[in-house]
């Protein structure tokens, strides 16, 4: 029922971690989080990489600021939230996914999006001031899209589920995702065309 964002959990790595002492220490910052690369990768490889809606759902907002650059924050159907609930062996009562640090998001808010559907590309924040990466979240309160906790932690442990044992139970493998296509005629115009899951390393 559930994709993984990056097309399967074998294709990806966790730089950093939901709550991680060392994003604590280096950044000054709980972390709400998780980020995610493809796994073999470094640097800036995962440029424009598709980022993959979680399971379906309703975009909640589309937002853009110079450190976060593109945000997607969608808000999930009951029976995704039910099925996480599952996972995590508690309930859940409402559930948002948020992706962050996109270079193009190609939704818009209010549109009704599919699990595995493309909503953008991986990008670098908007100062461009990291290697290219996917920061992701689950949140079971809605928060706005560019909300950054900081240090209250104890708003992280209400509001926000750790991603990791979410993401390891991605049962729906994507063979068939996409490439963000660059229009140069209209740059600020992002498209996707469709792609073999093999073009990412399946």
């Amino acid at each position: 029922m559930l994709f993984h964002p990056l097309g399967s959990p074998k294709w990806s790595r966790i730089d950093a971690g939901f709550l991680d002492p060392g994003y604590l220490k280096i950044v000054g910052s709980e972390h709400p989080g998780v980020d995610l690369n493809r796994a073999g990768t470094s640097g800036d490889a995962d440029l424009g990489h598709p980022v993959l809606c979680i399971a379906p759902g309703v975009v909640e907002e589309v937002a853009h600021d110079e450190v976060w650059g593109h945000v997607v924050l969608v808000r999930h159907d009951h029976a995704v939230a039910r099925y996480v609930g599952r996972i995590l062996g508690r309930e859940i009562p409402a559930l948002w996914s948020q992706y962050a640090h996109l270079i193009w998001p190609v939704v818009e808010k209010g549109q009704r999006v599919l699990g595995g559907q493309a909503i953008g590309g991986m990008g670098k924040g908007g100062r461009q001031r990291y290697w290219a990466h996917l920061h992701f979240e689950l949140r079971v309160s809605l928060l706005p899209a560019l909300y950054w906790p900081g240090k209250r932690r104890e708003v992280i442990e209400r509001s926000y589920l750790d991603p990791a044992p979410v993401l390891a139970k991605t049962d729906q493998e994507h063979r068939y995702v996409w490439h963000l296509v660059v229009n140069l005629t209209k740059p600020d115009m992002p498209q996707v065309r469709p792609a073999r899951g093999e073009d990412f390393g399946a």
